[in-house]
């Protein structure tokens, strides 16, 4: 268990450092493009909303997984620890959110015009501001259940009944907490199977657009992916990852609720896994984008 400890502490803590490092540095990017007078697409912006709800998440969710496994002190009263667990919650729904509608609006954008009005694809861009405040008004609204049945810090043990939750636990013998853990999962889970709805589509449209390019006898010129294409490819990467880490995670989660039993492996695995893809996301985007790639160079 000992041994244990020490590989936790060093994935949690190198996980969350460089994941806000790499969310930080790429919301600097963005916004130095921004400052600079160019045009900011209604994709960079939700790519910036993605990224912050990485960073609040990392932080709710990382910090108390870091206190607990280097058993360090702290001194979070009762409320606090409810609102620290609730945020947590609401952070990482907007993450799924957020990462939905990225697969959602790339995946229209993309739609051929025999297959999108063109006037519902007109009117896209505009529904980026209001679809990134749904996603925390929803999930403001769906978390309300953490604060209201979790238990507090004060009165919390690490016993298998309890699935811990930041400073915060949920007993999983009360009914209403297997209630709102199914739900929750099925909530998940719905954002989970658009994306992966979208990203199985978007594959379908560059597999067909690959096919005509290759029936156009051109200069190589014209073979080179255009900017949809390319920022397409990288919406399908991150949405893959997506897809993968969280049915991972739903799995334990699965197994924890049904079986009520909350071992610290298993928790602290699913912890792990939860916070794979806000670490990795922003290094998908660095690596995938020209433009970023450029700027790096040159500094």
């Amino acid at each position: 268990m000992t041994f244990l400890y020490e590989v936790l502490r060093i994935l949690y803590l190198n996980q969350i450092v460089i994941g806000i490092l790499g969310n930080s540095f790429l919301i600097f990017l963005f916004s130095f493009r921004f400052s600079i007078g160019q045009k900011i697409k209604p994709i960079i912006l939700m790519l910036i909303h993605l990224l912050f709800a990485n960073i609040i998440f990392l932080l709710f969710r990382g910090i108390p997984k870091i206190i607990e496994v280097w058993k360090l002190k702290h001194f979070v009263d009762y409320t606090a620890s409810k609102t620290i667990s609730y945020l947590q919650r609401v952070t990482k729904g907007i993450s799924l959110c957020s990462s939905c509608l990225l697969s959602v609006f790339q995946a229209i954008t993309i739609s051929p015009s025999n297959h999108m009005r063109p006037e519902l694809k007109a009117r896209v861009p505009k529904c980026v501001l209001p679809g990134c405040l749904f996603c925390w008004i929803c999930n403001l609204v769906m978390d309300i259940v953490v604060p209201v049945y979790g238990t507090g810090s004060s009165n919390t043990t690490h016993g298998k009944e309890s699935w811990h939750i930041g400073f915060n636990a949920l007993d999983l013998y009360l009914i209403k907490t297997l209630i709102f853990l199914i739900w929750k999962f099925v909530y998940d889970s719905v954002f989970v199977v658009l994306t992966a709805i979208n990203s199985g589509y978007m594959t379908f449209v560059l597999y067909r657009h690959h096919q005509r390019i290759q029936n156009i006898q051109v200069t190589d010129l014209s073979h080179r992916s255009s900017p949809e294409v390319r920022a397409t490819k990288t919406i399908l990467l991150l949405a893959s990852t997506f897809v993968i880490f969280n049915l991972i995670s739903s799995t334990f989660m699965i197994y924890m609720t049904f079986t009520k039993v909350a071992s610290l492996v298993v928790l602290n695995v699913s912890a792990f896994l939860s916070l794979w893809f806000p670490t990795v996301s922003p290094f998908i985007l660095l690596s995938s984008n020209t433009w970023i790639t450029r700027f790096c160079c040159i500094c």
